[in-house]
């Protein structure tokens, strides 16, 4: 009896303690009243679950999607005989505890997916051995899973999708359901690429290129500084409208640049080494090389230097991760884009990839090269100009910048995007996946017309194919680009990422009812009598955002239920009559 009356008192005292250390602006909490003495009162609180109605003692605690803020409770460790624990959904932040199995003796389940919750997964999870399931999913962790979670032999379920999370994953015994979607700095187990040996190598070269583009932000500002704040007042009026231009061009590369280093220790060079199979990291490197050296530039690097005024910055228009992008123009009067690689030994491969690419194939929707140079130390390409920029300035202007992306040009950019992977993984005979498709890698031309760019990390589905790229880089399927495609469709309707989404809103349930997402619908298209289309686009999405690979559909499949969509209108001519071969 002395031990049941301290878990009465005990349970209480943690129930006080959460409502205490919470912020609860839904009023969630109001029912947690403490002045009743009756056994069993607490067991009516909302989320709350005992294990007998007449006794004080909590069994779960369920407050998923209740807007709660603030850290992790840490009062739960006084529910004396807790075993499941939901707070899914919610703002919390900061970062778990260090001391979970502390916390939590016998919990069996743990939600807390679906929150803000940063820094690294505690090791001593590992300890929590009354484990079944575990759900991390849609925060915002990172660093490595902790290998001494594969000695949770009650664990049968996890899900660490959806973070930043990197290196190598636990090997865990048959039957336990794993997801470790979108934390694409892991490696190893079933459904991950192998892991490589050469960590130091590649932290080494991101933050070689990290430095560089603080600098080069550095040098913008200053430059931007020096050259207006000599200008006398007379000049300076004649020039505002052109300094307003430079001062947006300034911040779009700053915001491009923060956009790559926000990204922390995953290295610029994305990928180099975890596409190669470890057996074939030596030869492959060696085979590059020798590509290398047979290629022949089609373009004279005078040539581009004239077009660029000697890659002035005045002539900077993003960055990325490969390289700095410069307008330029041909004696002729073309205009066109440069890209300068930063340092061409780091993306030899990422070089070689993009220029056998776009070299051989030729599609509607895919960015055109114009050529590329290959001098003294210089890698260059260059592409058709797009005049209406990354798609993503589109979705995501500056505060400075008015502008709107109509509805007619949104469903027009999704179904050509989708056009142009379906060609490259069904109709290429080396099946090509692109690897790295988002926002800001697509283009638009003068008439919203989408092209698809940076092919540095693409791979080959083909197994037939002998070349040396296919045998270097190769993948099973297509499913990461729909994936990334889905996320860029959700992008195109909401105006919002999908992780963003996903740290904001219940993602499972809002694509199990499509009709919920309207609040989260970029208001820039509601009220146009559109409903019908935004809701079988956002099922489309959907189902391209599926957990499961195996359960999303074929870049193909997905093409054809998107011309559908629109098969009553003439917006794109004849296009919705396309087969396979003429995608």
């Amino acid at each position: 009896m002395l031990m049941a009356g301290q878990s009465t008192d005990t349970d209480i005292l943690c129930l006080k303690s959460i409502k205490n250390s919470l912020e609860d602006p839904n009023n969630y909490f109001q029912n947690w009243n403490f002045n009743n003495k009756t056994e069993g009162f607490i067991c009516w609180f909302t989320g709350v679950e005992c294990w007998h109605p007449d006794e004080n003692r909590v069994l779960n605690l369920k407050l998923s999607n209740m807007g709660l803020k603030g850290q992790f409770p840490r009062g739960l460790q006084y529910c004396s005989s807790i075993t499941g624990v939901d707070l899914s959904l919610n703002e919390l932040s900061g970062p778990i505890p260090s001391d979970m199995s502390t916390i939590l003796k016998y919990v069996t389940a743990m939600d807390i997916s679906g929150n803000k919750f940063t820094g690294e997964i505690p090791i001593d999870f590992a300890n929590c051995t009354y484990l079944n399931s575990l759900k991390l999913d849609r925060n915002m962790l990172s660093g490595h899973i902790p290998q001494e979670f594969s000695l949770l032999n009650r664990l049968k379920v996890f899900d660490f999708s959806d973070n930043d999370l990197s290196g190598p994953v636990p090997m865990f015994q048959r039957g336990v359901v794993s997801n470790y979607a979108n934390n694409y700095k892991l490696c190893g187990g079933v459904s991950l690429a192998p892991c490589s040996g050469d960590k130091f190598h590649q932290a080494l070269k991101g933050g070689l290129i990290v430095g560089f583009a603080l600098s080069l932000t550095c040098y913008i500002v200053v430059t931007y500084y020096i050259s207006y704040s000599s200008s006398v007042p007379h000049v300076q009026l004649k020039k505002k409208k052109y300094r307003n231009s430079h001062l947006n061009k300034v911040k779009e590369l700053g915001k491009y640049i923060s956009s790559i280093t926000s990204k922390g220790t995953q290295s610029i060079a994305n990928h180099m080494h975890e596409l190669l199979h470890p057996q074939l990291v030596e030869k492959g490197s060696k085979e590059i090389s020798m590509l290398m050296e047979r290629l022949t530039s089609t373009i004279w690097l005078e040539e581009l230097r004239d077009a660029t005024d000697c890659f002035a910055m005045d002539n900077a228009i993003g960055v990325g991760k490969m390289g700095m992008m410069y307008q330029g123009f041909l004696p002729n009067g073309q205009l066109l884009a440069v890209k300068r690689l930063f340092d061409s030994r780091s993306f030899k491969r990422q070089f070689l990839l993009e220029t056998a690419i776009l070299c051989k194939y030729r599609h509607k929707n895919i960015v055109p090269l114009l050529g590329f140079c290959i001098e003294e130390k210089e890698r260059l390409l260059a592409y058709a100009y797009m005049s209406n920029g990354r798609l993503s300035k589109w979705l995501h202007p500056l505060e400075s910048e008015v502008i709107r992306l109509k509805w007619h040009d949104r469903i027009k950019i999704a179904l050509g995007i989708a056009r142009g992977l379906a060609w490259l993984h069904h109709t290429c005979d080396f099946g090509i996946v692109h690897f790295n498709i988002c926002s800001q890698c697509i283009l638009l031309d003068d008439n919203f017309e989408p092209k698809i760019s940076n092919f540095g990390e693409a791979k080959f589905m083909n197994p037939n194919i002998e070349d040396h790229l296919g045998v270097i880089f190769k993948v099973n399927d297509g499913k990461k680009d729909v994936y990334d495609f889905g996320s860029v469709l959700l992008e195109l309707i909401t105006g919002k990422t999908y992780n963003e989404l996903s740290r904001s809103y219940d993602t499972y349930n809002l694509c199990s009812n499509p009709l919920s997402f309207y609040n989260v619908i970029d208001k820039s298209v509601t009220g146009e009598g559109l409903e019908n289309e935004v809701c079988t686009l956002l099922k489309i999405a959907c189902e391209c955002v599926h957990p499961f690979p195996d359960q999303r559909p074929t870049m193909l499949e997905v093409y054809n239920n998107m011309k559908n969509v629109r098969m009553d209108r003439n917006d794109y001519g004849g296009e919705e009559s396309d087969t396979l071969r003429g995608l």
